[in-house]
């Protein structure tokens, strides 16, 4: 009888542990290895994971034969014996050849990488890389994939959310527009029930910017898609992750996102998912707007957007350990 493969899996970062979680909770049991994470985000992992097969990684090697990683801090170096594969924690937006997801460096000797839709796939990774790949969807947004049937509530949230980098960032459309928009944030509390986001790179920033606006921020993306009706978004992934629950989003632009500069999805291909706002003072208008057209405002758009992106769309959980399986079995 031959010998089971087993899969590891390495987090630091609990952005990472919640894309590799939904895969890990359902992964076949006697497949799994030991899932890595370090001391700080322990408690997180426990949470979300449970105790079986959690352990410290000491910085060092991994003795399995196959290792699942979702962020390039922790890809293991070329030439680690251990099969190293990837699952990406966004999107796919990708900027200049050195930025997210497209650099090479450790990613030129990845075994296998998981992509989340096709367009990533042939943009962001075949044109540079010539890792084998396999389209997955984004098992992180599983639980929550809801194409129809959302109702506002009764008293309405907006959450507000910045991507981390600030207008000085290179190129300036992977910088957030933080600055833009940060003066009208006390009456933008003022105005509707609001709660505040921000990409984990750059919390206690954030932190400190919603606290001075009376605002209250929410560090838990799920509690974000939970409590929000709207979700108001530069370039983060999570505009795209907060439209499979069927809500609207709101998109702000800053002066320094070029219109003649193309990155694919975000800049420009789907930034239609919803109203365009360009300056602050339009945005008060913009959630009065989607507040009152709630059920259909830009839904075609965001249809479209699920259908591209998203594939295996509320079943990406189950295509991914598939793949991985397969993998593993066949693997040289």
């Amino acid at each position: 009888q031959s010998r089971m493969i087993k899969l590891d899996f390495l987090a630091r970062k609990t952005n990472y542990i919640d894309h590799l979680a939904p895969v890990w909770n359902q992964f076949p049991r006697e497949r799994r290895g030991l899932f890595y994470t370090d001391k700080p985000n322990l408690a997180y992992a426990v949470q979300e994971l449970g105790e079986e097969g959690l352990t410290i990684f000491d910085g060092k090697g991994i003795d399995g034969e196959f290792l699942l990683t979702c962020g390039y801090g922790d890809l293991l170096p070329n030439g680690t014996p251990i099969k190293r594969i990837t699952m990406e924690h966004g999107i796919g937006h990708a900027f200049t050849s050195n930025a997210y997801p497209n650099g090479r460096g450790k990613r030129d000797g990845v075994s296998l990488a998981l992509l989340p839709n096709e367009y990533t796939e042939r943009l962001a990774w075949k044109a540079r890389l010539h890792t084998p790949t396999a389209v997955i969807g984004t098992p992180k947004t599983d639980e929550q994939a809801n194409r129809y049937g959302v109702r506002l509530s009764d008293e309405p949230t907006l959450a507000i959310a910045f991507h981390w980098g600030g207008k000085d960032s290179d190129p300036p459309e992977s910088g957030n527009a933080l600055d833009h928009y940060k003066d009208i944030l006390p009456e933008l509390g003022k105005r509707y029930r609001v709660i505040g986001h921000g990409h984990p790179l750059a919390e206690a920033e954030f932190r400190e910017v919603f606290a001075k606006a009376g605002i209250e921020y929410v560090g838990d993306f799920r509690e974000v898609c939970r409590r929000a009706d709207v979700y108001i978004n530069d370039l983060s992934s999570t505009m795209y992750e907060f439209i499979t629950t069927g809500k609207p989003v709101i998109v702000i632009n800053a002066p320094q996102f070029r219109r003649d500069v193309q990155w694919g999805i975000r800049f420009w291909d789907y930034s239609d998912v919803g109203i365009n706002v360009e300056q602050p003072d339009e945005l008060f208008a913009a959630i009065d707007l989607t507040l009152a057209e709630y059920q259909t405002i830009h839904i075609y758009q965001r249809m479209e957007a699920i259908q591209d992106l998203y594939p295996y769309f509320g079943a990406a959980t189950e295509r991914a350990i598939q793949v991985l399986c397969d993998y593993m079995d066949t693997a040289p």
